[in-house]
């Protein structure tokens, strides 16, 4: 599949590229702000073309597809004009600045019948696809308490921007919960600014189910520990993903299963970008343009995990102002 890459950023080239790369798609085109960003980076991953404007590499042509990584703010425009070109588009996650915007890019693209599979990996990551295989079973029943802890090390833009840091860090584990025990509501929230280190948030709120979820999210913690960890209750039976390569089924009447990759071979099921599900949402986008398999992540879902996020928002938000005041 040859597909064109727009961004040439730090996340980009740190890990989408290799992700490209290892899902077996071949960055044909690179397209970025400025010349030399454009070529340099296409130099390095292969691409035979580059380009800085979105126009000029659609109309340039030869491409199966196209993959986005830029600010919530960039994306509207790129996305608008390869729906209208009827290119299909991986998207980045959060793939718009807002609930409003994702749902008018989602009726162009239904109206142009063309495929936009929005990038939260951790839908396929392996460890988190084992504990919705678990959570979805008979044996599991539904769940009963959900709670999800993402946290971080100090990230001074997050600090200043409450907004920000939600739709693009905490914004994960929204939407793992709503693809784990589904649509979030009755949300109440608390904020806590330490000035000069970072913030924390404490959410709970009610899933579709009747489960009680909680939330912790901050950037008070360390880069170099433990930075997420997710459990589910059933009814007896439990299951947990630690920090994104570990699921433990833990049975009612039965001894706990781990499932974890190996990491002494070196095989693609095993690379850190197959574990955090960047290769494996990539390879999802080939299958969808393929017509091999429905989209699991598309601009309504999307849509609706903002307008999540949004809610946490609009708890948080009195806090912030009044804590900007100070």
């Amino acid at each position: 599949m040859r597909v064109g890459v727009v961004g040439a950023g730090r996340h980009a080239n740190s890990a989408l590229y290799p992700s490209i790369l290892e899902a077996g798609l071949d960055p044909v085109a690179v397209c970025a702000r400025t010349p030399e960003h454009a070529a340099s980076t296409a130099r390095r991953w292969g691409a035979d073309a580059h380009h800085t404007s979105v126009e000029d590499m659609l109309a340039a042509g030869g491409l199966d597809g196209v993959v986005v990584a830029v600010p919530p703010s960039a994306y509207r425009p790129i996305l608008a004009q390869c729906i209208e070109a009827r290119i299909p588009v991986f998207c980045e996650k959060p793939g718009g600045r807002s609930a409003a915007e994702l749902r008018e890019l989602a009726g162009l693209a239904a109206r142009a019948q063309t495929e936009v599979v929005v990038g939260y990996m951790k839908r396929f990551a392996p460890a988190y696809r084992s504990a919705r295989e678990v959570i979805s079973s008979d044996e599991f029943g539904s769940p009963t308490l959900a709670h999800f802890t993402f946290a971080m090390g100090r990230v001074d833009e997050y600090l200043a921007d409450l907004h920000h840091y939600l739709i693009d860090n905490p914004v994960h584990m929204i939407d793992l919960a709503r693809y784990l025990v589904g649509e979030i509501g009755e949300i109440s929230a608390v904020l806590n600014v330490v000035p000069a280190v970072g913030l924390s948030v404490s959410v709970v709120a009610r899933a579709e189910g009747g489960a009680a979820c909680s939330f912790d999210f901050c950037t008070t913690a360390s880069f170099a520990h433990r930075g997420e960890f997710v459990e589910v209750y059933g009814q007896g039976d439990a299951v947990q993903v630690d920090n994104v390569d570990t699921c433990t089924y833990r049975p009612a009447d039965g001894p706990a299963e781990v499932r974890r990759p190996n990491y002494t071979l070196p095989t693609p099921s095993n690379s850190g970008w197959t574990v955090m599900g960047f290769v494996p949402a990539l390879q999802h986008f080939r299958d969808v343009v393929a017509g091999l398999a429905d989209n699991r992540s598309d601009l309504a879902s999307a849509a609706r995990t903002l307008e999540t996020t949004e809610a946490v928002w609009h708890r948080l938000e009195p806090a912030w102002s009044a804590l900007r005041v100070e």
